[in-house]
C-alpha cells in the first residue's frame, strides 16, 4: 500500500481546488460543489461541516488537512470505508509500474527481496509473478506492515511470503539483508505522524545517513534511507517517491547519501500521471550496485509509463547530484531543448535575480478575513470610519485580468486597521466580533489586541500566489496586500515601473517555470524564496514598453500574453532565434505541468 498526501510540496503545504478535493473525497466533482453551496446557505442534507477556501483562483482552494478532517467525519457516516481509505492516501501502486520496477530489480531465482510496505501486496504479486515467467518458482521475499489489520488480509492472501513483519519497518531491528528492496513508501509527513512513529523516523535517518532530518520532511525519506542499509553489495532499490524528492532541501542530503550509496541512479519521469486518479505526482527511483558511489543521476523522461521499454534504461540524461544538493533546480533543466539551455546562457550576462531588485514577502495574516475585510453594508451598518479602512488585496481574484498598476484597479476590498482612538461604531464592530467568537480564533487570540491585524505592508508590487504564471502589478495605489499575494518591496535606488518591465518577458516565463513549485494539479505556487530567485532582465538590458499595450495583454484570457510584450528586448539582445528557444523552453515547462492537473 502507498499512502501519497495531497499537496506534500514544501514549504506550502498542501492545497488542492474543488476537482482535486472531489477526487480525494471519492466524490463527483458536482457533489462537491453541492456540498459547498449548501454549507453556505446553511441547508441540511450536508454529510459534515465543510471546511472553509483560503484562497480563490478560478474557483475555490483548500488545505488538505481540511479536506482530510472533512473526509474523515463523512467516512463515519454517509461514505464509508472507501473515503477514509482517499483521505490517508491509501492508493495502490498501478501494475504497469509495479511490473517495470520488479523486471528491472530482479536478476536471478536467487533473488531475495523485501517490501517494507507491503499493503495489498500488489509488489509482491508481481514479483512472484515475474519470477514465475521466467521460471524461477517462488522467490524469498520479507514483508513489513505497520497496521495488524492489513497484515492479516495479506497472511490470508497466501502470497508467498518467506516472512511477514506486523509493525513499524523504521524501527525493526531484525529485518534480513537482502538483494532488493522493492515499494511505494508513505508519503506522510513526519510532523503529522503519531509520537513513536516520528521518533523512529527521525532515528532511522540519523543512523542511515548520520545526518538529522528536519521533521517538516516526508516518512518516504526515512524508508529510502533504511532500505539501503538493508541492501548486500551489488543490491538493488525500486521505490515510489513523490517528485518533490527532485527538489525540496530536506531531501538534499538523501541525495548525497544515495551516491555514496550506489554505483547507478535512475529517475523515471513521466508526463501523465502515474495514479490517474488522484493529484500526487510521483516518479520512480531505480538504485543499482550498492555499495559503490556516483556523481550523477539518469533522467529518463516519457510521455506516459507505458512508453517505457526495457532498452530505455540503458541510459538517460546526466545531473550531476552536485546541482541537487545545492538547490538547483537540475531536474526540470534536464527537460528543456539543448537549444532552450544555449539561449538562457546567452542571456546570463543581462539578467540577475528579481531578488536583486526587490524583496518578496507574505502579506498580513488577518486571523477571519470575514471580520477583517467588512462588506459596504458591515461598513454603513458600523459607521467604521474611513481612516480605518485600507484598500487591499484580499484576493487575488480582484486582480484577475486587471490592468498593470492598482490605481487602474476597482477597489471592492477593504482592510478594517483601526488606529489607538476607536469611534463608538467600532466598539460596536469589536464587540460583535466578540460575540461572533473572532477572538478566539487562533491568530487572533494571540495578538495584544485581538481586533489590530499586525504586519500590514503597503510593497511597491504585488504578486498572485496561485496563477498560471504569476502577474505582477505595480502597486502605485498604495494598497496593502493579505497573505493571498506577495508583496514586494524595492531595494534602493529600484523603480517599481521598470522592474515590472524587467519581469515581463518570455524569460521570466521559462525562470518561474524553473523556480517557483506547483501543486499536484499544476497550479503554480509563489513563495517569496522560490519568487526571489525567478530571473529577470537587468536594468540595463530591459526596454521600456508602451504601458497601455502592457494593461492590454494583462486584461486578456491569455494569461502569458503580457510576457509576450517585452519579448523585443531578448530578441535584440540574443536573435529571434534565441527567442524563439526561450519561448519553447517556456512552453516545454508549462506542457510538463499543466499535464499533471
Amino acid at each position: 500500500m502507498s499512502h501519497p498526501q495531497l499537496g506534500e510540496l514544501a514549504p506550502v503545504d498542501g492545497l488542492v481546488d474543488a476537482q482535486r478535493a472531489a477526487h480525494l473525497l471519492g466524490v463527483d466533482v458536482r457533489t462537491f460543489h453541492v456540498w459547498a453551496t449548501r454549507s453556505k446557505t446553511a441547508t441540511s442534507g450536508i454529510p459534515a461541516a465543510m471546511p472553509k477556501p483560503v484562497a480563490t483562483m478560478n474557483g475555490q482552494i483548500y488545505r488538505v488537512e481540511d479536506i482530510e478532517a472533512f473526509g474523515r467525519r463523512i467516512a463515519l457516516t454517509t461514505r464509508g470505508p472507501r473515503t477514509l481509505e482517499r483521505v490517508r492516501g491509501a492508493y495502490f501502486t498501478p501494475d504497469h509500474a509495479t511490473h517495470i520496477m520488479s523486471s528491472w530489480a530482479l536478476r536471478t531465482p536467487h533473488d531475495t527481496v523485501l517490501e517494507p510496505s507491503v499493503g495489498d501486496g500488489r509488489f509482491v504479486r508481481t514479483v512472484q509473478a515475474v519470477a514465475a515467467q521466467r521460471g524461477w518458482g517462488r522467490l524469498e521475499i520479507h514483508a513489513v506492515e505497520l497496521d495488524e489489520a492489513t497484515a492479516q488480509q495479506v497472511r490470508e492472501a497466501d502470497l508467498g511470503l518467506t516472512s511477514l513483519h506486523v509493525g513499524d519497518f523504521l524501527a525493526a531491528d531484525h529485518l534480513p539483508k537482502v538483494d532488493v528492496v522493492i515499494g511505494n513508501p508513505p508519503y506522510v509527513r513526519v510532523r503529522e505522524l503519531a509520537p513513536s512513529l516520528a521518533r523512529n523516523a527521525m532515528r532511522a535517518v540519523q543512523q542511515a545517513i548520520h545526518q538529522p532530518m528536519d521533521p517538516a520532511g516526508s516518512a518516504w525519506m526515512p524508508f529510502v534511507a533504511k532500505a539501503t542499509t538493508l541492501l548486500v553489495p551489488g543490491g538493488r532499490l525500486a521505490f515510489v517517491l513523490p517528485l518533490d524528492f527532485t527538489y525540496v532541501r530536506y531531501a538534499r542530503a538523501l541525495w548525497s547519501f544515495l551516491g555514496d550509496s550506489f554505483g547507478r541512479l535512475q529517475v523515471l519521469r513521466f508526463k501523465e500521471r502515474v495514479f490517474p486518479d488522484i493529484l500526487q505526482n510521483v516518479l520512480i527511483l531505480l538504485a543499482d550496485r550498492r555499495g559503490e558511489r556516483t556523481r550523477t543521476v539518469e533522467l529518463i523522461a516519457r510521455e506516459r509509463i507505458t512508453d517505457l521499454d526495457e532498452a530505455d534504461l540503458a541510459g538517460g540524461a546526466g545531473i550531476p547530484i552536485d546541482d541537487i544538493v545545492t538547490g538547483d533546480r537540475a531536474f526540470l533543466k534536464a527537460l528543456l531543448p539543448a537549444a532552450t539551455v544555449d539561449a538562457l546562457d546567452a542571456l546570463a550576462p543581462h539578467t540577475e535575480r528579481a531578488g536583486d531588485r526587490l524583496k518578496f514577502n507574505i502579506g498580513y495574516v488577518s486571523g477571519s478575513k470575514k471580520f477583517f475585510h467588512p462588506t459596504p453594508q458591515q461598513i454603513r451598518a458600523f459607521r467604521l470610519p474611513a481612516r480605518s479602512l485600507r484598500p487591499t488585496v484580499a484576493s487575488s481574484r480582484q486582480l484577475s485580468r486587471q490592468g498593470l498598476c492598482t490605481s487602474m484597479i476597482p477597489v471592492t476590498e477593504h482592510l478594517w486597521l483601526p488606529g489607538e482612538k476607536l469611534t463608538k461604531g467600532e466598539r460596536e464592530y469589536i464587540a460583535q466580533g466578540e460575540q461572533d467568537g473572532i477572538d478566539m480564533a487562533y491568530k487572533c487570540r494571540i495578538r495584544p489586541s485581538w481586533y489590530r491585524v499586525p504586519g500590514v505592508k503597503t510593497p511597491d508590487v504585488v504578486l498572485t500566489t496561485f496563477s498560471d504564471p504569476p502577474r505582477l502589478h505595480v502597486n502605485d495605489a498604495g494598497w496593502v496586500a493579505s497573505n493571498s499575494v506577495l508583496g514586494g518591496t524595492m531595494r534602493p535606488g529600484q523603480d517599481p515601473l521598470t522592474f515590472a518591465h524587467s519581469w515581463y518577458t518570455p524569460l521570466t516565463q521559462l525562470s518561474a517555470e524553473l523556480e517557483i513549485h506547483s501543486l499536484g494539479g499544476g497550479v503554480m505556487v509563489a513563495v517569496p524564496r522560490e519568487a526571489d530567485a525567478v530571473q529577470v532582465l537587468t536594468n540595463e538590458a530591459t526596454r521600456p514598453v508602451d504601458p497601455s499595450h502592457l494593461t492590454k495583454a494583462m486584461a486578456s484570457a491569455d494569461r502569458t500574453a503580457p510576457y509576450t510584450v517585452g519579448a523585443g528586448a531578448i530578441a535584440e539582445l540574443i536573435g529571434p532565434e534565441g527567442l524563439d528557444a526561450v519561448q519553447l523552453g517556456a512552453d516545454t515547462l508549462t506542457g510538463w505541468r499543466r499535464a499533471q492537473g
